[in-house]
């Protein structure tokens, strides 16, 4: 593993490491990704995340060469709401910051899978509620569901 990769993952119970990102009938493919990578899934029962704490279905921290995502993912198969998708993945922004070391460098993206179309008025909320971390602020980026993780890190 990297050197942000290993770091993360040692804070991590193994068992809340996943090699896919989907719930229900939605999934990203990971082909092309970066292959030094850690995916951890937020629900994961041995995470100590309250129950009632809102956040995102994965997150993604990857590096190949000399960049390195973090990545938080919603995964969205049907209908959604934005303000409540933006909450969830400012929710695993957070949770990503309690586990990155000091001073890491990395490139912040948001990420929202979604299988219906979206209406314009999420969209307008989406780019309104815009996800922090470590003070990068960032616009999500809606994939659609299946479709490559790395076009988002592109």
């Amino acid at each position: 593993m990297s050197a942000l990769v290993d770091s993360v993952a040692k804070k991590v119970d193994q068992d809340c490491h996943t090699k896919h990102c989907k719930k229900g009938n939605c999934s990203l493919s990971l082909k092309g990704a970066p292959a030094q990578r850690l995916i951890v899934d937020l629900d994961c029962a041995e995470l100590p995340i309250p129950a009632n704490r809102k956040r995102c279905d994965y997150l993604f921290v990857g590096e190949k060469d000399r960049s390195a995502w973090v990545v938080p993912i919603e995964l969205k198969g049907g209908w959604f709401k934005a303000v409540e998708a933006a909450e969830q993945l400012q929710g695993g922004s957070r949770v990503a910051d309690a586990w990155l070391p000091p001073g890491s460098s990395f490139r912040f993206v948001p990420v929202l899978a979604h299988g219906k179309r979206v209406h314009n008025k999420d969209l307008k909320e989406l780019r309104r509620n815009k996800v922090t971390l470590r003070g990068n602020e960032r616009q999500t980026v809606l994939l659609r569901c299946r479709e490559k993780l790395i076009r988002a890190l592109s």
